[in-house]
């Protein structure tokens, strides 16, 4: 009589989709969220650390303090549920370029009966330095012109990079692919399930392409993107803005941290004013052919890496992007001058009451606003 040993369970997959930044992660994770019964459904959980907290960052700040009992008590209380295990934060991306912290991931995910799986959105480094340069500048992190941020990158420094130090500190080779991640392709070459995949190259829908990427079904009802889960990015007009205001509040010793939601301020600025610029684009075509020669060797190294092909085979949309024309501002005339310096002075005033409130702060905000739609303003 012949006996046949039972197979061993497969493991369970314990899914970090980390980012990167700048690429619909946001967007992503709303639609996650509100498809949490459809991925149930196809053997995924989506659930996080802590009750009433809809995100994963407790997770994420977590590995920067070493404090990998919290990784442990969350994995513990998932242990009745069945299938993978999805988490979804960009704030994994940077600490996934440590291979400490990769090893111990895997280590962890092992212990609780998952296989570690991580997968990560690639940008091609002349949108993402023109997207992370718009998001950071909206966000006050700095006041430096775009060819000079272009610059500092080249030189393998990352304007604002530098406000953190110690265990908090920043790389500043983010958009070298090759050196930030070779950690992880280090950990691939030994049997470590990474997944990059190209941001919006096979499909327009980043959902779509994590959903491909994960093996599941991609043309199922999964919940569609809304307006607030998109970070608006900032036009010519609102870029210039936030500059000049960044260049205030330096002069005034205010900083970004003190701000309360700062990256909205723009955006409703923009918004209040009705300025339909289009989308900022800062470079220039000689400028964007810099970069490109700058990043094309290590580009072909990471590629040929993951996809087996070269950089542009992968990135096919490169080429638009080294036509498409500079979409940047500045004041034309004297007046013009005069009336965007005036919202950007009126931007800092309010600013400024916030981090002071007084009675009737809000009225004399409507009525200042009111004022300066009157005809000669922006």
């Amino acid at each position: 009589m012949t006996t046949t040993t039972p197979a061993a369970p497969a493991r369970r997959r314990l899914i970090l989709h980390a980012g990167t930044h700048k690429t619909a992660s946001t967007d992503i994770q709303s639609r996650l969220l509100r498809s949490r019964g459809l991925l149930e459904e196809q053997n995924v959980q989506y659930r996080f650390p802590l009750k009433d907290v809809a995100h994963f960052k407790p997770l994420t700040k977590a590995i920067t303090r070493g404090q990998w009992d919290v990784w442990h008590d969350y994995l513990e209380t998932m242990a009745g549920s069945s299938g993978d295990l999805l988490l979804s934060a960009e704030q994994f991306a940077p600490r996934l370029t440590q291979r400490k912290t990769i090893r111990t991931l895997r280590s962890l995910a092992q212990q609780h009966g998952y296989e570690l799986t991580i997968v990560i959105f690639i940008r091609s480094q002349l949108d993402y330095i023109n997207s992370r340069y718009a998001y950071t500048l909206k966000r006050f992190y700095h006041t430096t012109t775009f060819e000079s941020y272009v610059k500092e990158v080249l030189a393998g420094r990352l304007p604002s990079s530098g406000t953190f130090t110690g265990p908090k500190a920043k790389r500043s080779d983010v958009f070298d692919f090759w050196n930030y991640f070779a950690a992880l392709l280090q950990e691939r070459e030994r049997g470590l399930d990474v997944r990059f995949i190209p941001f919006r190259q096979t499909d327009p829908d980043p959902l779509r392409q994590l959903l491909t990427t994960l093996d599941l079904n991609p043309d199922l009802d999964w919940a569609a993107s809304r307006s607030e889960a998109l970070n608006q990015s900032p036009g010519p007009r609102a870029t210039w803005l936030a500059r000049e205001v960044g260049l205030r509040l330096a002069r005034h010793g205010i900083s970004h941290r003190v701000i309360e939601n700062s990256s909205a301020i723009i955006p409703q600025e923009q918004s209040f004013r009705r300025w339909k610029d289009g989308s900022y684009w800062g470079f220039d075509r000689d400028l964007a052919r810099v970069v490109r020669r700058h990043f094309k060797d290590n580009n072909d190294r990471f590629a040929k890496a993951v996809w087996g092909r070269r950089w542009k085979e992968v990135f096919i949309q490169d080429r638009t992007l080294l036509k498409r024309p500079q979409a940047v501002y500045a004041p034309e005339t004297a007046s013009e001058m005069v009336a965007m310096q005036r919202i950007a002075d009126h931007v800092l005033l309010r600013i400024e009451r916030r981090q002071q409130p007084r009675a009737f702060n809000q009225l004399r905000e409507a009525l200042e606003r009111l004022g300066s739609t009157l005809p000669g303003t922006i």
